[in-house]
């Protein structure tokens, strides 16, 4: 018979892709290796990821909508059917929220799973605004179920051994302090829980976390225990206060009488001071 008019035989990446693209469901016999597009639905999170909390996802997921993920993520073959993320939770979810049908992955090869957690783990610590207790968790992770040196994590990271010893300390702050923080929607400082953690005295622990919360900035706080320190005294407490700057050559500060100040207090306070301005 003759055969030279005949197309050569497709590549398992090929026909994997032609699949994709028609809807179709894909079988068992998913390729192992490789990049490709998938449906959503065939991705699933790592149940041990320590990423927990996905803050200011809204221009991430707009950007997903309007020109898609850039970057593909990373799986691994699991449960015969399905790939389970590696890297790229974030994105993933972003995903999902956008609305998206398929998305582009980067099939692992096969690697011993702690590599994989490893991976995972140095991946998620070195993204931007990773949540405090979530950068000391994963940190933790790393040294005690994984078995890395602080060494080699910092090493990895690219960090001191001391900004890691700094970090883990997060972790002994009193649990009402890192509930707070870990309940907070606001980008705490990881400079200034670390110096609060170094303090000695519980209680202040709790309320300066609670200034840190209430407006103070870290560098505030800083400055703060560092001049407590120089002058050999006990470190008070700082009272929060909130500026607000106006085009009319004047600012308006909202000075706390306590260690708290909330979103509350600010603008009953503010409504009460405009009250007494037209009053005169």
């Amino acid at each position: 018979m003759n055969t030279s008019n005949q197309e050569p035989p497709k590549s398992r990446l090929e026909l994997v892709k032609e699949l994709a693209a028609q809807g179709r469901t894909i079988g068992a016999d998913l390729p192992k290796s490789g990049r490709l597009v998938v449906s959503i639905d065939k991705l699933v999170e790592d149940p041990k990821n320590e990423r927990k909390t996905f803050h200011n996802m809204e221009e991430l997921v707009a950007s997903v909508r309007s020109v898609g993920i850039l970057e593909p993520l990373t799986v691994v073959p699991v449960d015969g059917e399905k790939y389970q993320i590696v890297t790229g939770h974030r994105r993933f979810r972003a995903a999902l929220a956008a609305g998206l049908d398929k998305v582009e992955i980067l099939i692992r090869g096969d690697e011993a799973a702690h590599q994989r957690r490893i991976k995972s783990l140095i991946s998620n610590i070195q993204r931007e605004n990773v949540p405090p207790l979530e950068l000391a968790g994963a940190i933790k992770e790393l040294i005690e179920h994984e078995g890395l040196s602080q060494d080699q994590v910092a090493e990895r990271l690219g960090k001191t051994k001391h900004w890691v010893s700094a970090v883990l300390r997060i972790l002994d702050l009193p649990a009402a302090a890192k509930e707070k923080v870990g309940s907070s929607q606001l980008a705490v400082s990881v400079d200034a829980l670390t110096r609060i953690a170094r303090l000695d005295d519980a209680t202040l622990q709790v309320e300066l976390v609670d200034a840190l919360l209430s407006g103070m900035s870290g560098e505030q706080v800083r400055e703060h225990i560092e001049k407590s320190k120089k002058k050999g005294g006990a470190v008070k407490t700082p009272k929060p206060k909130r500026v607000y700057h106006t085009d009319h050559k004047a600012d308006v500060i909202v000075q706390a009488k306590t260690t708290k100040l909330t979103q509350e207090q600010v603008i009953e306070a503010l409504k009460e001071a405009l009250a007494q301005a037209k009053n005169g």
